[in-house]
């Protein structure tokens, strides 16, 4: 795997290249934990600081770190009557916080699934114990997530979907292959064997597909303004416009693993980089001032190599969390290094693009201030 820091702002190379040098394959050996007579907490229509509520509660009131979105979110946990919990007498396999976003459902939703592939999780399910897991606001997960479950070797209607708070007569939480600790992002080998094991069950022979740029122009996004002018650029350098949502889960995971380089705007649609061959060629147009660590497992996984370009003005993104947007993306010098030449572009004073982000960024901001503030009430 290698890194190319060219392209990026002068204020962001430092600390990229601190996240770069950091090994985030782990060796750690896996278990599972038990409890009995222990409670599921799911999801509620309630964000803080990033953390969704939900997970599992031992008798004694312990929340179980593990059963959170993210290990150490104790917040997690929140307060209930026990003498409202339905009680449920049989022994459950805690598969995970679930998320319906794509760039989650290929890191955080995979992350129990080593465990059912062991003697123990074997055993326990011959016995009768059912996989369940939870979802952020009880959403059903879509039909691509589902397939991308069955890639993985299971089924995701053989799970139950826990919606109401429910106390088990035992639970087993097993520890998680892809991991959040104090805000970085690792892996372990079971979690590298899990996306082998979809790319192979997508297709074992690979056929080339050339140097594909994954879009999100065709998705009606509030977040982001201006990718269209990017990928304009790489169409130029000879990159096929693909917008993944078109595509089947199979064939969006057969282009990646058949091509010879891959591009997209960091986020969900970047972390695709995960079913490329190993040093496969990937530009990732940063669109705004930070350092995605789920990224940085993403390219360690791959073992890609890993081009990083800011091309984006994403002014007033808030400093704490700039990953919530709005961004804007722009033609800019970064662009034009990566690309070798100049690009003829309009001033964004000029685009009706810019316009429509700053208008796009007051509404936003407005928006998120009246959900912090109901969160405070």
């Amino acid at each position: 795997m290698k890194y190319n820091f060219d392209c990026i702002n002068p204020q962001l190379e430092a600390e990229t290249r601190r996240q770069a040098s950091i090994n985030r394959l782990v060796d750690r050996k896996l278990s599972y934990q038990e409890f009995d007579n222990a409670f599921v907490l799911p999801s509620k229509d309630l964000w803080k600081d990033g953390k969704c509520p939900g997970g599992v509660v031992t008798a004694d009131g312990v929340f179980v770190e593990s059963s959170a979105w993210h290990e150490g979110n104790r917040c997690c946990a929140y307060d209930f009557d026990t003498s409202l919990c339905r009680a449920d007498s049989r022994t459950v396999i805690y598969m995970g916080f679930y998320n319906p976003c794509w760039g989650h459902a290929i890191t955080d939703n995979l992350k129990k699934l080593w465990f059912l592939d062991t003697e123990e999780g074997h055993q326990m399910l011959d016995e009768g114990a059912v996989p369940i897991y939870i979802t952020i606001s009880n959403l059903p997960m879509p039909k691509y997530i589902h397939r991308l479950f069955q890639l993985a070797g299971v089924s995701l209607a053989d799970f139950e979907h826990v919606t109401e708070l429910t106390r088990f007569s035992r639970i087993i939480v097993p520890d998680n292959s892809f991991i959040a600790d104090r805000g970085q992002r690792y892996f372990t080998s079971q979690y590298v064997d899990i996306i082998e094991r979809i790319k192979q069950n997508v297709s074992p022979t690979v056929q080339p597909t050339g140097k594909i740029y994954f879009t999100r122009t065709g998705i009606k996004s509030t977040r982001e303004r201006g990718e269209s002018d990017i990928e304009k650029v790489f169409q130029k350098k000879g990159y096929k416009i693909i917008s993944p949502e078109k595509e089947s889960v199979d064939e969006q995971i057969r282009l990646l693993a058949g091509c010879d380089a891959f591009a997209a705007t960091e986020g969900s649609v970047s972390h695709n980089a995960v079913f490329c061959p190993a040093h496969t060629p990937v530009t990732i147009i940063r669109k705004c001032n930070d350092v995605n660590k789920y990224q940085m497992a993403v390219n360690e996984v791959a073992d890609v190599d890993v081009t990083y370009v800011d091309a984006h003005c994403s002014i007033m993104t808030p400093k704490d969390s700039p990953w919530v947007g709005p961004f804007y993306l722009c033609v800019n010098r970064n662009l034009e290094r990566w690309a070798g030449h100049h690009i003829f572009h309009l001033n964004r004073r000029l685009r009706p693009s810019w316009w429509a982000y700053l208008n796009q960024q007051k509404r936003w901001y407005n928006r998120l201030q009246r959900v912090l503030g109901k969160i405070k009430l």
